[in-house]
């Protein structure tokens, strides 16, 4: 394993956590991008730990090059930037594995033996916001086929937790009667026929 990282004091604690696995050796240290195209072309590392601000290239920008010269390296990225933006370019250039600098040194050994046996690790902040922006994809998505308005959508959601008639009108301002009708178009639009059904179908579809 190598370390990329421009700070010495972070290699260093790096150096020094590491040393307390057996299961792992730290074959060598860069602080920059070209110095850590040499070491990594040099050693051909199973897993490089990769900082993302150094000078020069970034490690998002120097990373399609790692792959390049060790096309058998492992990548973690090891960051204190947890951006959208940063994710997802270091994802599509090639690294297995995203973590915040953060993380206890439990969660880093077991991150390095995880994306050393090829799979794939998240920091659970960064892995969070990516459930997240997938579910409320899926939901705009659902709904657009659904064909549900804002209301109706908030009607559903109030009928899947179990809120009556009465409760719905109050929460939304409008009268019984409105909601009973605005209910019936729902049913239709879902093909249900029973409230029971449609609380059903809009948790299997991702509707609520």
């Amino acid at each position: 394993m190598v370390v990329i990282d421009d700070h010495p004091v972070v290699r260093q604690g790096l150096r020094s956590l590491l040393s307390n696995y057996p299961d792992m050796t730290l074959v060598g240290e860069a602080g920059d991008a070209a110095a850590a195209l040499d070491l990594v072309r040099r050693v051909l590392p199973d897993v490089i730990l990769l900082d993302n601000r150094m000078p020069g290239q970034t490690g998002v920008s120097v990373l399609p090059q790692l792959r390049e010269v060790a096309p058998n390296a492992k990548v973690l990225m090891l960051t204190s930037f947890d951006e959208d933006e940063y994710v997802a370019r270091a994802l599509q250039s090639g690294a297995h594995g995203y973590l915040l600098k953060n993380a206890s040194d439990e969660v880093l050994a077991s991150a390095v033996r995880a994306v050393h046996r090829g799979e794939r690790v998240l920091s659970p902040p960064v892995l969070e916001r990516v459930v997240q922006q997938f579910t409320e994809s899926r939901q705009e998505r659902a709904l657009r086929e659904a064909g549900l308005t804002a209301e109706e959508r908030r009607i559903l959601q109030l009928l899947a937790a179990g809120a009556s008639n009465p409760k719905i009108a109050a929460q939304l301002y409008i009268s019984e009667t409105t909601v009973k009708r605005k209910l019936q178009e729902v049913f239709e639009k879902l093909g249900v026929s029973t409230r029971a059904e449609a609380a059903a179908v809009a948790v299997r579809r991702g509707l609520v």
